[in-house]
């Protein structure tokens, strides 16, 4: 397969028809062939979705704007892929509520992970973006499985794209539902002694206390539910279209502290190309991670996601050329939309000419 050079392109950076005009030019001319465009941020759509609320970076756009429509069109004719990211449990990031009444957060507060405590955290802190949505939620994960179908079935998109397919710490989530789950689970297990001595424990997450690694379980297995689910059915509809998810290089840190235990998804084919976000500044280190997924990828390419917002460009050539020795599928730079310094063309152009070995224009 040719080598995917690709870039994540964030929601702020296709707020009106004219951005949308100059991302695909400028990937046109420095010579990526892949766009990963985010069009599900925050619980919102960048697209025509029956199911969620426009986005309100949209406001002042006319209501017939359709990015990912737009974004489609341009670049049918510059020979680009578009792969559609959205964000899955990551749904609001302040302490202001959307707008809409029809978003997750005020129609579906109780879809909300919760910490030991029972609280919702909705802003971002040391170990959370904002607030996620509970993956242990079957309406929820029904739900989000058709936002995904939505996108799939009524857009030409090369891809769908997971980001943010976990949890955001260990803090997460101890809502009722998860807790009650767990111990149906768990009754099966345990000695009636155990069972007398949770029952009469007033605390409320004595649970988890008492069996930590299986309550790590459980959560892994909430996410892999949405994974499977969602690669299911849109490969039921559209065979052909690629799956793909952004996941958390160190898989250690992944499976332990974010539940997400992509290798699983790979080992049990529920991916067709996985993403590494081995955004660290040093070289070395984003080859052992990089390293680390082709191994482990049972033939699924890897495409190396590259920190350029915190790196020269110099820098990110150097881990392009890293990847291919290693031998990735290719590499994703994070962002179209915040590079380290300089403009957007600038730091596009330094990469497309500091990598010598790309082909002139695609496929020569």
């Amino acid at each position: 397969m040719p080598e995917i050079r690709a870039i994540w392109v964030p929601r702020w950076d296709i707020t009106n028809p004219d951005a949308c005009h100059t991302l695909i030019s400028l990937a046109k001319e420095y010579d990526f062939n892949t766009l990963v465009v985010q069009v599900r941020g925050r619980g919102d759509a960048l697209y025509k979705s029956a199911y969620e609320p426009r986005c309100e970076f949209l406001k002042d756009q006319p209501s017939d704007f359709d990015p990912l429509g737009v974004i489609l069109e341009y670049a049918r004719n510059a020979g680009i892929e578009i792969h559609a990211w959205l964000n899955a449990n990551y749904t609001w990031d302040s302490d202001t509520p959307p707008v809409s009444p029809d978003h997750i957060v005020n129609k579906h507060p109780d879809w909300l992970m919760r910490t030991k405590e029972n609280r919702v955290v909705m802003t971002g802190g040391e170990d959370v973006e904002g607030a996620y949505a509970c993956p242990s939620n079957a309406e929820y994960r029904e739900f989000l499985k058709n936002v995904y179908l939505d996108v799939a079935i009524n857009y030409e998109v090369d891809g769908i794209h997971f980001d943010f397919i976990r949890y955001p710490s260990p803090r997460f989530c101890y809502c009722d539902r998860c807790l009650t789950l767990f111990k149906s689970e768990m009754e099966n297990h345990i000695s009636p002694d155990q069972y007398t001595e949770l029952t009469n424990s007033i605390d409320r997450i004595a649970y988890p206390l008492a069996f930590p690694n299986q309550w790590d379980r459980f959560r892994r297995d909430q996410i892999n539910k949405i994974v499977y689910a969602i690669y299911d059915a849109v490969k039921a509809v559209r065979p052909g279209m690629i799956v793909s998810a952004s996941v958390f290089p160190d898989y250690l840190d992944a499976f332990s502290n974010r539940f997400q235990d992509w290798k699983s998804w790979i080992k049990d084919g529920k991916l067709d190309l996985i993403f590494p976000m081995a955004y660290s500044k040093s070289t070395d280190r984003f080859a052992e991670l990089v390293q680390d997924a082709v191994a482990s990828s049972c033939g699924v390419p890897v495409v190396a996601g590259i920190g350029s917002w915190q790196i020269p460009a110099e820098s990110t050539v150097e881990k392009i050329k890293k990847a291919r020795e290693i031998g990735t599928a290719g590499f994703c730079l994070f962002s179209y939309g915040v590079t380290e310094k300089g403009t957007k063309a600038d730091y596009l152009k330094a990469v497309r000419y500091g990598v010598h070995s790309y082909p002139a224009r695609f496929g020569e």
